[in-house]
């Protein structure tokens, strides 16, 4: 081959060389940006996730202003490592951003604003300026929070007792009830007003000493509006218990429920302390989930009833002491009452309500769960049969089953509770029809 034959194969190999780099490096997909599709902002800084993604060339550049009244503002200003010869480096294929909107050290007024999120990458299209793409996020900014009114006044509740309270609050809250200390009792409209509000609330059993009660109400930006009322906390005592555990209830009830629940079976005592904290504990978080589809519409009227002909056996909120020949194996506070009548005695709904749950649920073997309104639900366990399924309404003093011994149970009898938003509190307060007209009723409305 003669001289000028090798410069133009040397050329020709240049060429095919340059194209096979260049075609990749001119491909025409542009980066993209996941991230919500609008925003509110208030009061308080508020943290937006940004997810970035370039499967070609890689992510070269993010930009994030945010133009509202006063002009514009550049919330953030990224750039990637890279090359043109070789794009972007490892890593910048995917990114993972927030960008911070502080309304209030940004000065800016209430109103309707917009994030402008842009994005390059390392292509050399658009003469070396790279595939570009941009999201326009619609922002308001809220920094008023909701107004908030207490109408209700001095308010005594014991611990581990019920209480209720009526207010009103702007109806753009998202969010709106009572705290008591770290627990939270959603709020529920009253009588048709979509502004007036019915919040059942519950000092638990568990409370710090003296708890902070009040009434607070959220907006969708965050603001939060916080209202104190006359609350006094009646203290009380718990009864500490001592149960023994025959070695029958050990190797006969613990067995069964230990085999059910997944629990070895091999050393009974220790079954018994699985099942009675991790089994529990399991059992208890599914009841919260449960009672957390409580509906608005109240169901319920007048006190609770006791099952008829029923006996309590246990105080509420008892702690007790589980002991095997004399020796403690475990402890658990028991919740509820124990209620013993005849073996296999018709089990009725202590008022009206609907049906969240009918099935087996652990410790508490075949159990009802009775919606009755407004957060406040109640709980039927160790049922032997069950005669009512989830959605089914029901009237006060209808059957919902029989009394039994399912789950942890040594011996035929019913385990009742009433909880308040998630919260147990003491039956003997619904029992009580005063009580109920006093604290509840007249405070709604209908206790006239």
């Amino acid at each position: 081959m003669t001289g000028r034959g090798w410069i133009l194969l040397v050329a020709a190999l240049a060429l095919v060389g340059a194209v096979v780099v260049a075609v990749p490096r001119l491909e025409g997909g542009e980066p993209v940006i996941e991230m919500v599709s609008e925003l509110v902002v208030g009061a308080a800084p508020r943290e937006v996730g940004i997810e970035l993604s370039d499967e070609g060339a890689g992510l070269r550049t993010l930009e994030v202003r945010l133009a509202h009244a006063g002009g514009e503002t550049a919330l953030l200003d990224r750039r990637f490592p890279g090359g043109w010869l070789q794009g972007g480096a490892r890593g910048t294929d995917r990114q993972h951003l927030v960008v911070r909107v502080d309304a209030g050290s940004l000065g800016l007024a209430d109103g309707d604003a917009e994030l402008v999120v842009a994005a390059r990458d390392w292509s050399w299209r658009g003469a070396f300026a790279g595939n570009r793409s941009e999201l326009r996020i619609p922002v308001r900014i809220d920094t008023l929070p909701p107004r908030l009114d207490v109408e209700s006044g001095l308010t005594y509740v014991h611990r581990g007792g019920s209480a209720a309270v009526v207010y009103r609050v702007d109806p753009d809250a998202a969010e709106h009830g009572v705290r008591v200390g770290d627990a939270v009792f959603h709020g529920f409209s009253l009588n048709g007003d979509s502004s007036r509000k019915l919040a059942l609330f519950a000092v638990p059993v568990d409370a710090p000493p003296e708890p902070a009660v009040y009434v607070v109400a959220v907006d969708a930006a965050g603001n939060e509006t916080q209202a104190s009322f006359p609350a006094r906390i009646l203290e009380r005592e718990f009864e500490r218990a001592t149960v023994s555990l025959p070695a029958g209830f050990l190797t006969r009830v613990v067995s069964a429920l230990a085999s059910a629940t997944g629990v070895r079976t091999d050393d009974p005592v220790a079954a018994f302390q699985e099942i009675n904290v991790e089994i529990r504990r399991r059992n208890e978080d599914r009841i919260r989930e449960v009672v957390r589809g409580s509906g608005n519409e109240r169901y319920w009227e007048g006190a609770f009833s006791q099952l008829p002909g029923s006996v309590v056996t246990s105080g509420f909120a008892e702690q007790r002491s589980y002991r095997v020949e004399g020796r403690p194996v475990s402890e658990a506070r028991h919740y509820g009452f124990d209620l013993a009548s005849t073996r296999a005695a018709p089990v009725t709904a202590a008022n009206a309500g609907v049906v969240l749950f009918a099935d087996d649920l652990g410790i508490y073997g075949n159990c009802v769960i009775l919606d009755h309104g407004q957060g406040l639900t109640s709980l039927y366990g160790h049922l032997s049969r069950l005669d009512v399924q989830v959605g089914d309404r029901v009237a006060k003093d209808q059957p919902l089953g029989l009394s039994g011994a399912t789950g942890l149970a040594g011996g035929d009898h019913l385990h009742f509770a009433i909880l308040v938003g998630g919260t147990y509190v003491d039956p003997l307060e619904w029992w009580d029809p005063k009580w109920v007209h006093s604290h509840v009723e007249t405070r709604i409305g209908t206790g006239e």
